[in-house]
């Protein structure tokens, strides 16, 4: 028991060093020129089995090529945390859906699901550090989760927001810059 909860300690600090390193632009990000739809094929795969298992489709709809200027390894833990959450907080039989575009000089991520959907009054909480809502509460997870999401995406100068609807669901965007930039 000693060991899982330091291990549990050790991860919560890992990840609050995380945030705090991307929030106050410290956080050194390897960019690189990343594939859009090959890192969220990439993170679908991972996920597949995981929302089979829960009776849960997962579809895509990725355009041929999308290349924007970040580091992978964030980039993929944004949407991994996003496609986790939307798993968590689906029910069966359900759907998630994952897109891509180019709208003006961003490019544009969706995950949408038809999970619990988020209170209201809570939307903007749901970016705090340690924020857990009172449906989140029984789920695993640490409430670092969307303030991490949030911090790489503004590391790399892009927006992330939320639309949802009480037991209908919810929908993340990330709109990251589509330009190179060398600095």
């Amino acid at each position: 028991d000693c060991m899982e909860e330091s291990e549990r300690v050790l991860t919560m600090l890992n990840a609050l060093m995380d945030v705090a390193e991307a929030e106050t632009g410290v956080m050194r990000l390897e960019k690189t020129a990343v594939s859009v739809p090959e890192i969220i094929d990439s993170i679908v795969d991972l996920y597949e089995v995981v929302a089979e298992d829960k009776g849960i489709r997962i579809q895509t709809n990725l355009p041929q090529e999308l290349l924007i200027h970040a580091d992978r390894t964030r980039l993929q833990q944004v949407i991994a945390n996003l496609l986790d959450n939307a798993i968590k907080y689906s029910g069966e039989g359900t759907e998630i859906e994952i897109s891509a575009r180019v709208e003006d000089t961003w490019a544009v991520i969706s995950i949408s699901d038809q999970g619990s959907g988020i209170p209201p009054g809570n939307i903007n909480q749901i970016w705090d550090r340690l924020y857990r809502g009172d449906h989140s509460r029984s789920q695993r997870g640490l409430g670092l989760g969307l303030s991490f999401v949030q911090a790489i995406v503004h590391a790399h100068g892009g927006t992330v927001g939320v639309e949802s609807e009480m037991n209908k669901g919810s929908r993340f965007t990330v709109r990251l810059p589509v330009g190179s930039d060398e600095g």
